[in-house]
């Protein structure tokens, strides 16, 4: 069916009146769109591991191979494997298969991640400077 444009107008007086649409628009010009992407970074650094692999990355300088992060992390090959996979997918990790035999899988952070750091200790030190107990 094809709208017609007395009933399109109909239909944008009917959503502009709407109480919920005023809501809405408030909540837009209230709310930066950013904050969202700031819940998802929140969520994907709150996994499990996720954030020891980061700080080892960070504290070695240096690209580290699977079998080191695991057992400095320790912790089962499937968490450290899906941490890893959800690091590089977003971008703050590098992945890079080594022509050895057997092969090997070195993993170093990306300038994302490098920029990320200074963040992410701030917060550690906040929680270690006062001796924060979160509930």
């Amino acid at each position: 069916m094809r709208a017609t444009h007395g009933s399109a107008l109909n239909l944008r007086s009917q959503i502009e009146t709407h109480p919920h649409t005023e809501q809405v628009a408030r909540l837009q010009q209230e709310c930066d769109p950013v904050f969202a992407r700031v819940d998802k970074l929140l969520a994907l650094l709150n996994k499990s591991k996720l954030l020891h692999i980061l700080y080892l990355l960070n504290a070695k300088q240096r690209p580290m191979r699977f079998t080191e992060l695991k057992q400095l992390v320790d912790s089962s090959s499937t968490t450290v494997s899906r941490r890893l996979e959800e690091l590089e997918k977003n971008g703050l990790i590098t992945r890079r298969v080594v022509d050895t035999f057997p092969k090997t899988v070195e993993y170093g952070m990306t300038e994302d991640a490098r920029c990320l750091a200074p963040t992410i200790q701030s917060m550690y030190d906040w929680i270690v400077e006062r001796d924060v107990a979160l509930v």
